[in-house]
């Protein structure tokens, strides 16, 4: 696992362990990440195994406690990040997907479709699941990572991702619920640098995939506060869509705060254009997220 050096600073909500001028790097639809997938699997052991600690101290009240999700409590959120786990496992293992009787998914309503199945289940009986597929998980990112095959899979947004760029959605969404919760309960956000690097980047890149369908590709740059990196760029080569980290020689088009701009992106908070304090043609293009998945 990469050492995380440098010195930490805290900006709005996310506090980050920073590298001292790294090197770039590329998170490519197609092609992966430049770091390797053993960098995907990192960030996802770094995610459990801070998720699992943290609700595993919950009390009943916090169990029931509102989130950023207005119609979930911590617990159907918890509930959510163990339906999307058994579908990843499920996908790195060959085998059918779990839920497949619900239809093709919809951002905006089938992850509630699916809570239906665990209804009265408990916080405890929830989070021995997600202990058990968590550890199966890792097994197969593991082994996949080990063999990483050139495998293209179809992504969760219609776009055809490497199969560890597939693998980085569960890992964001799971990061981005995780926020839901804490930020709700007061919860102090700490993430290592290559975590909060692939949530960045990966965020970015799941913002840009909506205009993509139309062939109106996202062509900007982004310096965001609290990232471990001096900016991302949103390019794309033919219809392949791809984030890389840029020099701090480069001016940006876009600035904000890391946490609040993926929050927004995502659906969370106030609009892109509030955040960035422009409107413009780029920033259009990434609230597109927005409003496929809320």
């Amino acid at each position: 696992m990469r050492s995380d050096e440098g010195r930490g600073h805290r900006k709005k909500g996310v506090c980050v362990i920073a590298e001292q001028d790294p090197p770039r790097r590329v998170l490519d639809e197609r092609r992966g990440f430049t770091d390797g997938p053993f960098a995907v699997l990192d960030a996802f052991r770094s995610q459990r195994d801070r998720f699992i600690k943290t609700v595993t101290a919950f009390d009943a009240s916090a169990w029931r406690a509102e989130t950023r999700c207005t119609e979930w409590s911590v617990h159907d959120v918890v509930r959510h990040v163990r339906d999307a786990t058994s579908l990843h496992v499920a996908s790195l293992g060959g085998r059918p997907a779990p839920f497949s009787a619900h239809g093709p998914f919809h951002p905006a309503t089938t992850p509630a479709v699916w809570l239906a199945a665990s209804a009265g289940q408990s916080p405890e009986e929830t989070l021995r699941e997600l202990v058990v597929l968590t550890e199966e998980e890792d097994r197969l990112l593991e082994r996949k990572a080990e063999l990483n095959p050139s495998e293209a899979r179809p992504g969760p947004l219609r776009r055809t991702l490497h199969w560890s760029v597939a693998s980085a959605h569960f890992f964001w969404d799971a990061w981005l619920h995780e926020r839901d919760i804490a930020l709700c309960l007061g919860l102090k956000m700490s993430y290592p640098a290559a975590e909060l690097r692939l949530a960045t980047m990966y965020g970015l890149l799941v913002a840009a995939t909506p205009a993509g369908w139309s062939g109106e590709y996202v062509q900007t740059t982004v310096s965001l506060g609290g990232s471990p990196d001096h900016g991302y760029e949103i390019t794309h080569a033919d219809d392949t869509v791809m984030v890389a980290t840029v020099s701090p020689e480069l001016s940006a088009e876009l600035t904000g705060e890391t946490g609040e701009i993926l929050d927004s992106l995502a659906g969370r908070g106030p609009e892109p254009s509030e955040l960035f304090g422009l409107s413009s043609t780029a920033v259009s293009r990434l609230t597109l997220l927005r409003q496929v998945a809320t």
